[in-house]
């Protein structure tokens, strides 16, 4: 099943997610390239990233990202599956 990624800002004093970006699939390789993931990675996990990190997959994803006073993850989930019609 594929994975969807997002990069996912928490606020830095609650904790709770203040803001999600979701990462087209065309768009994964490089983004994943920024965040420093490596192409054997088994897809789990959270990826922590910097202000430059964050700047960069911006660009890539060609929408502003608002850093805040927020911490970045680029984190992966299986895609829902779909339901036969029946």
């Amino acid at each position: 099943m594929p994975l969807i990624y997002e990069v996912i800002g928490y606020d830095r004093e609650t904790g709770d997610v203040t803001a999600e970006y979701e990462v087209p699939q065309r768009r994964i390789p490089s983004v994943l390239k920024i965040a420093g993931v490596l192409p054997s990675h088994d897809g789990l996990g959270c990826y922590p990233l910097n202000d430059q990190q964050v700047a960069e997959i911006a660009r890539v994803l060609e929408q502003p990202i608002e850093h805040g006073d927020r911490d970045f993850f680029l984190e992966p989930y299986e895609e829902p599956q779909q339901r036969a019609a029946g």
